[in-house]
């Protein structure tokens, strides 16, 4: 069961057939914690393989959400701050 899930987007571009011009397109995705593991679109993650969440908003649209893991640093898109979620996931890590 999920404990908290925060919605982000991903970006792709796609070529109008007809009108021969590029279209912008914004794909809805959702990052999901759980007591022993975070999961998105593209990968999953244990908890114990995560040091820390961090974020930046760059606008009032939009900004980056860090996930800081043994893998790397995996940055996500959102619209929203997500406080919430890394909240959440400081009670999860200190157990």
């Amino acid at each position: 069961m999920e404990l908290e899930k925060h919605q982000y987007v991903k970006f792709r571009r796609e070529m109008d057939p007809i009108k021969l011009e590029q279209k912008h397109i914004e794909d809805v995705c959702y990052v999901y914690l759980y007591e022993d593991k975070i999961v998105t679109d593209e990968q999953e993650y244990e908890i114990h393989q995560v040091f820390d969440l961090s974020y930046r908003m760059l606008s009032e649209e939009y900004g980056f959400f860090y996930l800081h893991t043994s893998k790397g640093v995996m940055t996500l898109n959102v619209k929203d701050e997500p406080i919430e979620f890394i909240k959440k996931f400081r009670e999860v890590e200190q157990k």
